[in-house]
């Protein structure tokens, strides 16, 4: 009788900080889903049907935590119930130190079998038994209230609640500290070296653990700590490691990498192993390639010179451009060294920090704006003669970038005569979701063009004013392997008649269906283009 009360007092005195654990769990839980969803994206996208597989598996695993820590604590008390309890993060932090370890071998691998197969499973890779360990650890807390101090409801709604902020917490903490700042991979790991420091210490302060209980929970830690570090700390080897299993005939090297809550951006140099052709720059955001061009910033992706050349010929006489979208910032540049006034928006600041590093863009007489394209648009004062629309994030165009409310916008940014070119993304095996697009368009202006690149490029017009059906390229600045493309495309051009798009309903703020009747189109994009990055350009 005298053993149960001093056990009942010793756990008693460790509630405090037990709660202080539960709130860190509670954040650690929600901060790796996040962190999960950012480190799938360069290999599964950011589709609605992925998105589901996250949070399934999210959910699931909750579910199947919470459960397994009622299971453990009907059959435990005491000291044996503590030990468990505060060996929960350890299985946690290891599961990461192996899940971390696992994922840049598996994930391409998975991509290239079926997307949304290859996302459930990723999703159960990265979050099953970390969150099953942790979650069990509520119902956990519960019972050893209980034992030490008898309650109502065991103390289950004060560990539910503290839990829940530590969600709340650890959302905000990964949005605002963790990704702006830190890799995703290190990011994940520092969680598990967090939730083993903070089990260590409570183990060493704790009055009820016996000393076999306290080694086995300080061995626990010991094996997390030390696969978390060394991951942590040797992850350029380790990673350069895994990427020579499958030698490519060009070489990639990561000359710039930025973290913010908008994406992951990288700046990749490409080149041949031979030695033989010049290198060239990639912007990588999210693990699709925005813009290629040459060490000196001569472009190397067709759409660049379309977007210029569009713009000129629809609005001859222009003055001044917006452009929505900034990128490597080579579209912007040329506008300016054609002697346009131009103002330019992006959602994302490391945007420009790459485009003025390595893409020879330069600010000085162009406005920039850090501010989402929508809002911009929206508040839109000054009229402008062009917009230039070359929105992406992710696996496309954002849907809220897509509705006949956002055009209407730009168009009222336009003087009259004005005209809008975008860089869109269509489906190529379906025409019903392309003829949605285009009808959205052309519900918010009374003329649409649109033109198809023989590399498998979109471009639509949107304008006010005069039409032209054909463009009359002028090749003099695209680099003589690109002429081709480019000419076709300017020549493409096809006026959409409105008879064509009779019974096609716009799409509209209300009823925004663009991320499902694309996503089969985004994700064969995706698996396309995974393949064509070793690990050490995919891992962000």
């Amino acid at each position: 009788m005298a053993r149960k009360k001093r056990q009942k007092i010793s756990a008693g005195s460790n509630m405090g900080r037990y709660e202080a654990l539960i709130f860190a769990t509670g954040a650690v839980t929600l901060s790796l889903e996040v962190l999960a969803s950012r480190i799938m994206t360069p290999y599964f996208g950011v589709s609605l049907y992925i998105w589901a597989g996250i949070l399934s598996i999210t959910l699931t695993f909750l579910a199947v935590g919470y459960y397994l820590g009622g299971r453990i604590s009907q059959r435990f008390e005491g000291e044996g119930l503590e030990t468990l309890f505060l060996a929960a993060p350890a299985v946690s932090a290891l599961s990461i130190a192996l899940a971390t370890a696992l994922y840049p071998i598996l994930f391409p691998l998975l991509s290239n079998v079926d997307l949304i197969l290859g996302s459930f499973t990723g999703g159960f890779i990265l979050l099953a038994f970390p969150l099953m360990a942790l979650s069990a650890m509520n119902p956990m807390l519960i019972a050893l209230q209980r034992h030490a101090r008898a309650r109502g409801d065991g103390g289950a709604g004060r560990v539910f609640f503290i839990s829940t902020v530590g969600s709340v917490a650890g959302v905000l903490l990964t949005a605002f500290v963790f990704i702006p700042n830190v890799t995703n991979y290190r990011a994940i790991l520092l969680l598990g070296l967090v939730l083993c420091a903070a089990v260590a210490f409570l183990a060493f302060r704790s009055a009820a653990l016996t000393r076999a209980g306290r080694k086995r929970v300080y061995a626990g830690c010991a094996v997390a700590t030390v696969l978390c570090g060394a991951l942590l700390f040797g992850q350029e080897r380790y990673i350069a490691a895994i990427s020579k299993v499958s030698e490519q005939p060009l070489e990639f090297s990561v000359r710039a990498e930025y973290t913010s809550m908008f994406g992951n951006v990288k700046v990749v140099q490409i080149q041949p192993r031979s030695g033989e052709g010049e290198p060239i720059l990639a912007y990588v955001q999210d693990g699709l390639v925005q813009n290629r061009a040459t060490l000196d910033g001569v472009s190397l992706s067709p759409y660049t010179y379309v977007l210029d050349s569009l713009a000129h010929a629809f609005v001859p006489d222009a003055r001044a451009a917006v452009v929505l979208g900034l990128g490597a910032g080579i579209v912007p540049r040329d506008l300016k060294g054609d002697g346009l006034s131009v103002d330019v928006v992006d959602i994302n600041p490391d945007s420009l920090s790459a485009a003025t590093e390595f893409f020879q863009f330069e600010p000085e007489g162009i406005s920039v704006w850090f501010e989402d394209a929508r809002t911009f648009a929206r508040r839109c004062t000054r009229e402008y003669d062009i917009a230039i629309l070359d929105l992406f994030q992710g696996d496309g165009t954002p849907d809220y970038l897509l509705t006949v409310e956002f055009f209407q916008d730009v168009r009222g940014c336009l003087r009259e005569g004005g005209a809008a070119v975008m860089n869109v993304f269509l489906n190529e095996r379906d025409e019903e979701p392309n003829r949605r697009l285009l009808a959205t368009v052309a519900a918010a202006f009374p003329r649409v063009v649109e033109y198809l690149s023989p590399a498998g490029s979109v471009f639509v017009v949107g304008t006010t004013g005069r039409v032209v059906e054909e463009v009359s390229p002028d090749l003099d600045k695209v680099p003589a392997h690109l002429r081709d493309v480019v000419a076709r495309t300017l020549l493409s051009g096809r006026l959409i008649a409105r008879r064509d798009l009779l019974g096609v309903p716009p799409v509209t703020n209300d009823q925004n269906v663009f991320s499902v009747i694309f996503a089969d189109a985004q994700m064969r994009l995706r698996r396309n283009v995974v393949g064509l990055f070793p690990p050490h350009v995919l891992v962000n």
